[in-house]
C-alpha cells in the first residue's frame, strides 16, 4: 500500500475521499516542499466540518486548531469552528 498523506492544499472533500478510499480514519498532513509532518485529521473532526465548509483546506484547519491552542488555558478543551474565510473562532465545550 503506497503512503496515505494529504497536503496542505487538500479540501476537507478530497480528505474524505482519501479517506474512504483506502479504509483510514486518521491521516498526516504533510508539507509538499519538506516533507515534514505538520498534523493530523481524523475522519470525525473532517465530517464536523465538512457539513459547513467542504471547500476548506487542510492548512486552514490545521492554522486554526494552532490559533485554539496558544489562546486555550489547560481547563478549556476548545473546539474548532471555522467560518467563510479560513478564520478559526473560538468555542468551548459544555461538558
Amino acid at each position: 500500500m503506497p503512503d496515505i498523506i494529504l497536503y496542505p492544499r487538500d479540501t476537507v472533500m478530497r480528505a474524505l475521499e482519501v479517506m474512504h478510499r483506502y479504509g483510514v480514519h486518521l491521516l498526516p498532513v504533510v508539507d509538499e516542499r519538506h516533507g515534514e509532518i505538520l498534523g493530523h485529521v481524523s475522519e470525525e473532526e473532517l465530517h464536523r466540518i465538512w457539513s459547513t465548509l467542504p471547500l476548506a483546506r487542510m492548512t486552514e484547519i490545521l492554522t486554526a486548531r494552532a490559533t485554539l491552542a496558544s489562546e486555550g488555558s489547560a481547563g478549556d478543551r476548545p473546539r474548532v469552528v471555522l467560518v467563510p474565510g479560513g478564520q478559526g473562532v473560538r468555542s468551548t465545550w459544555l461538558h
